[in-house]
């Protein structure tokens, strides 16, 4: 995973959903995403189909796959609208 991509992805674009924004840049990385345990996409945000997890409690677990596999694990923590922490 690209981190750098997905900060600069947050920066170039602060009027769009943060979470639609990572997701997007994942995918962009071949990746498939799930949030706190539900399969999510970029473009599923964008379409307001994910409020319940763009409304939640920090932090997320995130699970990334690539070929159905478990790539990484990580936990997103959001210190602002479009300001993260990433930590394992």
């Amino acid at each position: 995973m690209n981190v750098q991509k997905i900060f600069n992805a947050l920066m170039e674009d602060q009027g769009n959903s943060a979470l639609g924004i990572i997701c997007t840049e994942l995918e962009n990385q071949s990746y498939q995403v799930e949030l706190n345990g539900i399969k999510v996409t970029g473009v599923g945000f964008f379409n307001d189909e994910h409020n319940d997890i763009e409304q939640s409690i920090n932090p997320l677990n995130v699970t990334l796959f690539k070929n159905d596999q478990i790539d990484q694990k990580f936990v997103i923590e959001f210190v602002d609208f479009h300001e993260i922490i990433i930590k394992k």
